[in-house]
């Protein structure tokens, strides 16, 4: 049986241009011959059993996603529980696309079905938290519980402003949690109001870091006191984690983060809802094949 090429996206993604955007690359790859099947889901559960089940029926060459970092994230944790190695090409179509920009996968979505179409592969490095994948970002703490609770139609109209704006509103009304972070080489407990844990040097869309290490880099806003609260407003609406002087950065392959106490702390994924603490996070190095430039 000849294996096919998935497409798979949600049409509600980023600007809902995503039914259009396939079918365009759906013309274009039947003009090479490819035979061509569709997932257009609307729930996160939906579209990990609808790529669980072809990949078990191993009819798959290649999987195109179109969407930003959550929605490539359901590839990759479909991928990460199948062991499977199936190239992946992207095209961006979310409100933030801190994947695609690391690895220069063009913003336009012509410009990004000719580099799929033109074939290039490389294996890349994700992160795994308790069995989800991490292509962009892990968050949590206060910020996190913001982000829950901004809904996808006010990131479309505002952008990353509306983050910002909610961080504000909630100035001093939040509290940190006493974790304890732990692996067999070192011991950190920290009172942390935010912790950020990056597979990429972006953010939000935007550059904060030079270069990117060989394993997650963990930034977090911790032990801080009630005067040092400006800081985290100007934190929290630039997202320029390099000025602020309650912060701390180091780099990581595999951690295990737990609450001291009896403290529900809420975790998100490449821009969506996660697990709760406590949880394993692993760098998965070359896990993830890509069509890149």
């Amino acid at each position: 049986m000849e294996k096919k090429t998935l497409l798979f996206f949600n049409s509600n993604a980023g600007d809902g241009q995503a039914q259009q955007i396939a079918v365009e690359m759906q013309q274009k790859l039947e003009q090479k011959g490819a035979q061509i099947i569709e997932l257009n889901t609307k729930t996160r559960a939906e579209a990990i059993v609808g790529l669980q089940e072809m990949l078990r029926q191993k009819q798959l060459a290649k999987i195109v996603c179109i969407g930003g970092d959550g929605t490539l994230n359901i590839v990759a944790t479909v991928l990460v529980h199948a062991h499977a190695q199936v190239p992946v090409g992207l095209i961006p179509a979310g409100t933030v696309n801190n994947f695609a920009q690391k690895w220069q996968i063009p913003l336009e979505p012509r410009a990004a079905i000719d580099l799929i179409l033109r074939g290039n592969q490389r294996r890349v490095d994700i992160g795994e938290c308790n069995g989800t994948a991490i292509v962009s970002s892990l968050l949590f703490g206060s910020l996190a519980e913001l982000s829950n609770d901004v809904q996808q139609r006010q990131k479309q109209k505002f952008g990353l402003a509306v983050y910002g704006w909610s961080a504000l509103k909630h100035l001093g009304k939040r509290q940190s949690a006493e974790l304890l972070f732990f692996n067999q080489t070192f011991s950190l407990r920290a009172k942390v109001w935010v912790c950020l844990m990056t597979t990429s040097n972006y953010v939000g869309g935007y550059q904060y870091l030079g270069k990117t290490s060989a394993g997650l880099h963990v930034t977090m806003l911790n032990n801080m006191k009630i005067n040092k609260l400006l800081n985290y407003g100007f934190f929290a609406l630039t997202g320029n984690l390099r000025r602020s002087s309650t912060l701390t950065s180091f780099d990581i392959k595999e951690v295990i983060i737990k609450p001291v106490a009896k403290q529900a702390v809420s975790v998100r994924i490449d821009g969506d809802e996660g697990p709760q603490l406590p949880a394993k996070i692993s760098w998965l190095p070359h896990f993830m094949t890509i069509y890149v430039k």
